[in-house]
Order: C-alpha cells, then structure tokens, then sequence
C-alpha cells in the first residue's frame, strides 16, 4: 500500500506540474518552474541559516559564560506589502536567537531581538540578505 500511495502522490505532483505550466502560458507570470526552483533554493538557504543559528544557540547551552550580545534592530519593511510583511516577520521568528518583538502601527518597520549583534551593521546586513532573497525568490 505504502509504494501505491507514493506513486500515486508522484503522479499527481507531475500532472499538477503540467497543468500548472500549461496554465503560466497564457498569463504573464513567470514560468512555474523558475518559481519553483526559486523556492527550492530560498528553502536551501533558509534551512542554512536555521541550521547555523541553531548551532550557535547549542553551543552557548553548551558553554559556560554568556557569548551573547543582545541587540533590538529597527528594519524598514515600507517596500513589503502586509503578506511579505507578515512572512519576513515569521522568518525571522523562526530563526533562533532572533524575534520580531514589535511593528510600527504603521506597518513600516519591525523591531527585531538578536541575540547575537555585537555588530549591528552586519547584524542589519544579514537581515537584508533574507529579506532580498524572499523578495527575489519568492515572492518575484
């Protein structure tokens, strides 16, 4: 039952596949296997940051003393709509040693918790990085 199942579920992904991009033809979106292999590579990297982030929380566990420099961040997010918003938001949330503490009644910035910001540009640099590969690879 259990090769049945997945058979079945791979037949069904590439007939969705096809129709998919049969579909993308007659609109003006990008082709659906670009977005998809944009999606797949956003989620590479966003599964290495949350690898290394995680890492990093281990070893202060592990460790003694505090190698933690704390910081709270203020990121202009103007140029994202509430749903890009609202996901960049829940990356950063995910990832730990960050958290998206606030956001202006505006909606214009976020006041992100780092754990780990002893630099703040580079801290701010890094938060760019995920917010331009979510605009490019996702949400483009």
């Amino acid at each position: 039952i259990g090769q049945k199942n997945w058979v079945g579920g791979l037949i069904g992904f590439a007939a969705g596949f096809i129709l998919i991009s049969i579909y993308d033809l007659t609109t003006d979106r990008s082709n659906y296997i670009v977005r998809l292999f944009r999606f797949v590579r956003f989620s590479i990297y966003f599964l290495k940051i949350l690898v290394k982030a995680n890492l990093e929380i281990a070893w202060e566990i592990l460790t003694p003393g505090l190698n933690q420099k704390p910081r709270i961040l203020r990121y202009q997010v103007t140029h994202l709509t509430a749903l890009e918003t609202t996901v960049f938001a829940n990356c950063i949330t995910l990832t730990p040693g960050t958290l998206v503490v606030d956001v202006t009644k505006d909606g214009d910035f976020l006041y992100i918790h780092c754990m780990y910001a002893e630099d703040r540009e580079r801290s701010l640099l890094e938060i760019n990085e995920l917010d331009l590969r979510l605009q490019r690879e996702v949400f483009s």
